[in-house]
């Protein structure tokens, strides 16, 4: 069998084939396609037009004579394609519920649609995923279809979508452009269905598939002008035409390409014969002269024919009056001269009897003119309706006079891609100068041009079948149509010509454009998982082109909220960071047990909600980590995992100290470093972002006193639509630029696995000039106070106010708290409430850390934990000050 590859469920050409005889499932393992890596397969299989469940391609065998399909699927949102690098990337620390795959995973790509300012159609991409409250230009389901739906009207509609779930969209916040919907007023309309209603009763639903090759061309006009060039009516004669019956043939050449049906020709025969004359009564009884003989080439006669004879006895223009002729033209008339013809409009009038003709045989060239309107034309002949000519070979004249006259065809073209096919085509027609005739008074008059439109199957070939229409308007004002027609189940290729009369005139106004070719294809009636919104808008004269791909729509994600106590509600509109964060983890297939929910939703209820930080933003393709990082980072907070589990961590002004290190428990001395300030250190920082005021970028300024802005950091920050919150979060990073240069490193053994990414630290060297530490031997009561006894002497500087804090066994720093000298060097009392330290040689003993009020420790924020064996972890950190969140409430004052 041959597999073929499909870029998407649209119609197309595949991108790929394949030859294989076996299952599908040994198909995908033969490209090293490891099947259990998805919980839902991002491609579809058809045999034989048969779609097959992915339960079934493992028992599934296909031979030589099936036709099987592999079509990529759009992928349902942007998380869902993204498993793999999650499982990649943190799988190991988490509990999975399929086999792991052996494949590493691709990484994802931004794509910027957060910035993009016009619909798209995303074949084969991923559908991209709304966070919280934003703008989206919805993507493209089914490409725009522009039709008339009268002359003065032209329509576009389209389905397309909002995104993967639920969301709340206001009919206010539906513009076309900068303009409101509902604005327009009948000239736009739209309608959104939720995921899994069906589309089927809009005709938005509708895969109308346009062809490039018919539109507007490089010379200016709106489409393939049909034209009708005069000398597409000029017939030069050969040497002699051949009547027969309703037909007429050439000797040689053909017959103007210009003719066809409707065409009105002029025959004009030119015969010598033999005519009897007999004498007659007198005027006004019996005329004179009856000629007898056989006027068949003259036919039809009737009373008032104009006759022409051009040798004999008679020569000149003569009206007939029919005596006694047989339907084959065989009989006697005669001959009346013609009155005055008094003015160009009226006929002449027989005045009387040709006379002075004597009786005998005379031989007389006769030239008969029959006008007759053509019924079908093919190279060298025609046929015509209508009595018919005699029959003969003869000399003759034959012209054009009245009646349709044909363009040239256009180019043939297919109406859909290949491997596709449509029963029903739609054309459209432009007259960019209206259709009309003005009169020399200056009355405006209607005018008629006919299209003719062929078509056929494009796999077969052979005739066309040909299909007219006629378009009749009194206007000036430019007019279009749109014309449906059915076809049988084809690929039809199609070729289309104007029809009608030749005129050079100025006050004709009938030109024509081939303004669309457009057919129909099958398309989804519902969609299971996404949004999407059908719009219909009246184009052409209301509003510009670079509108109608303009379509907005301010949207507002429904999801499930996450409460203050961790537990989880309703689903409902919400810009909450927790809640998209729950999202994320959830969409590929992973449990609230993969999060530290109590943390999230602390952080949710007390810290990012009563400061208005929000996550609103426009998700494409990315993978987890770097979309949890963006969400988070919305609220000022950063990604990390604890025991398997994520962990938001947000970085702010500290009051509890956490785990502490000091010699007692650092296997290497602790080191120090500074960053000293250059010269080349940026001195400000910007933030782009985009403002929800209109949906537009826009930068804000961060600077601290001093700060010129000659060397400035740029920022592009996602997810933040505040012009406030987007500078907080510039001076955040400004003042942790200036204040947090130092740098400190040390190494314990497992004792450093108790502390965690942003941890807030005392650090306590061996460096004399700074705080001390000690093992605690004692702690007792002295006078309501604590008296605790250390393994190392302490150091007391004259002057300076002292403290003293410990470890306690779960590692955490208590303290510090004042403290005055004890009875020995190895002493100190303190204030220290109970419950005190248990010192007992069962467990490791506290630890004490002691100093002057500012500098017994170097307070620090952990910035990496690296395990090194099983029983080392070296750790990084940097130093802790307040100032770097001066500016966490405050505003810009530009």
């Amino acid at each position: 069998m041959t597999i073929r590859i499909y870029p998407s469920l649209m119609e197309g050409a595949p991108i790929e084939t394949h030859e294989w005889t076996g299952t599908i499932e040994g198909w995908f393992s033969s490209k090293g396609i490891d099947l259990t890596e998805h919980d839902e397969q991002p491609v579809v299989v058809r045999v034989n037009g048969v779609d097959i469940e992915p339960e079934e391609w493992v028992s599934t065998h296909v031979t030589g004579s099936d036709d099987v399909e592999i079509r990529i699927l759009p992928h349902g949102g942007v998380f869902k394609t993204i498993g793999r690098v999650f499982n990649f990337l943190f799988g190991w620390l988490m509990p999975s519920r399929r086999t792991p795959s052996r494949h590493d995973p691709g990484q994802g790509r931004a794509l910027e649609t957060a910035s993009a300012k016009a619909n798209e159609a995303k074949l084969g991409q991923v559908v991209p995923e709304l966070a919280g409250r934003f703008i989206r230009y919805p993507d493209y389901l089914t490409p725009p279809r522009r039709r008339f739906v009268s002359p003065r009207e032209q329509w576009v509609e389209f389905l397309a979508c909002v995104g993967p779930g639920h969301y709340q969209i206001l009919p206010h916040d539906i513009k076309i452009g900068d303009t409101r919907i509902g604005a327009l007023g009948e000239g736009a309309s739209y309608q959104i269905f939720e995921p899994g209603q069906s589309v089927a009763g809009h005709s938005a639903h509708e895969h109308w598939h346009s062809v490039a090759e018919v539109g507007s061309t490089s010379s200016g006009t709106a489409g393939l002008e049909l034209s009708v060039e005069l000398g597409a009516t000029s017939n030069t004669d050969p040497a002699s035409y051949t009547f027969s019956g309703n037909t007429i043939t050439r000797s040689s050449g053909s017959f103007p390409q210009g003719w066809g049906p409707g065409t009105v020709i002029r025959v004009t025969l030119t015969l010598t014969k033999t005519y009897a004359v007999t004498g007659g009564g007198t005027f006004p009884l019996l005329d004179p002269n009856v000629f007898t003989g056989d006027f068949s080439h003259l036919m039809p006669i009737s009373n008032g024919t104009l006759l022409t004879f051009t040798a004999g006895p008679v020569v000149g223009t003569y009206s007939a009056q029919s005596v006694s002729l047989n339907s084959a033209g065989v009989g006697s008339l005669q001959l009346w001269t013609l009155g005055d013809p008094g003015d160009e409009h009226t006929p002449p009038t027989p005045a009387e009897p040709v006379a002075n003709v004597p009786a005998g045989d005379h031989s007389m060239t006769s030239v008969a003119v029959n006008d007759r309107t053509l019924t079908g034309m093919s190279g060298s002949f025609v046929t015509y309706s209508g009595a018919q000519l005699p029959e003969m070979t003869s000399a003759a004249t034959i012209r054009y006079i009245s009646g349709d006259v044909y363009g040239d065809w256009t180019s043939t073209i297919a109406a859909c891609p290949a491997g596709a096919v449509t029963n029903t085509i739609e054309l459209d027609f432009f007259f960019p100068q209206g259709l009309s005739r003005i009169e020399d008074n200056g009355n405006v008059v209607s005018r008629s041009v006919k299209t003719e439109v062929q078509y056929r199957d494009a796999a077969v070939g052979g005739a066309f079948t040909s299909v007219m229409r006629t378009y009749t308007e009194r206007t000036l004002n430019q007019v279009g149509y749109t014309w449906q027609i059915s076809v049988p189940g084809i690929r039809p290729e199609v070729r289309v010509r104007r029809v009608g009369s030749v005129t050079t005139s100025t006050q004709i106004n009938d030109t024509i454009q081939w303004f669309g070719l457009k057919s129909r294809l099958p398309t989804r009636t519902s969609y299971p998982d996404w949004t999407t919104i059908a719009i219909r808008m009246r184009s052409g004269g209301r509003l510009g082109s670079n509108a109608e791909n303009r379509v907005n729509l301010v949207a507002t994600r429904i999801l499930p909220k996450v409460n203050a106590d961790g537990t989880i509600g309703a689903a409902q509109p919400t810009r909450n960071v927790a809640d998209f964060v729950r999202h994320i983890v959830d969409s590929i297939g992973r449990g609230d047990d993969a999060i530290n929910m109590q943390e999230l939703a602390r952080l949710s209820a007390n810290v990012w909600q009563p400061r208005g930080e929000y996550f609103d933003y426009v998700f494409d393709e990315t993978n987890v980590k770097e979309a949890i990082d963006t969400a988070l980072r919305a609220g000022m907070s950063e990604f990390s995992l604890e025991n398997g589990k994520i962990r938001p961590v947000r970085d702010d002004v500290r009051t509890v100290w956490e785990q502490g290190y000091s010699p007692q428990n650092m296997v290497k001395p602790l080191r120090r470093s500074v960053n000293p300030h250059k010269h080349d250190d940026h001195d400000g920082v910007e933030v782009e972002y985009i403002d929800s005021n209109g949906w537009v970028e826009s930068v804000v300024q961060c600077r601290l006193p001093g700060d010129q802005g000659i060397r400035v950091e740029k920022i592009k920050l996602d997810g933040v639509t505040d012009r406030t919150r987007a500078w907080r979060f510039g001076m955040r990073h400004r003042r942790a630029m200036k204040y947090r240069r130092k740098q400190y490193s040390f190494q314990t053994e497992l004792a450093g696995l108790n502390s965690q990414y942003l941890s807030y630290v005392p650090l306590v060297g061996e460096d004399q000039d700074y705080g001390q530490s000690a093992i605690m031997v004692s702690i007792s009561e002295q006078d309501s106070q604590a008296l605790i006894y250390t393994s190392e002497p302490l150091q007391w500087i004259d002057g300076k106010d002292h403290v003293v804090a410990y470890r306690n066994a779960q590692g955490d720093v208590v303290g510090p708290f004042a403290a005055s000298p004890g009875p020995t060097e190895n002493s100190v009392i303190a204030d220290i409430p109970k419950p005190w330290p248990v010192v007992s040689l069962k467990m490791e003993p506290p630890h004490v850390y002691f100093g002057t009020v500012n500098d017994w420790c170097f307070p620090a924020l952990i910035t990496e934990i690296n395990p090194q064996s099983t029983d080392l972890v070296n750790i990084s950190a940097v130093n802790y000050d307040i100032r770097v969140y001066a500016d966490d409430n405050n505003s810009p004052q530009d």
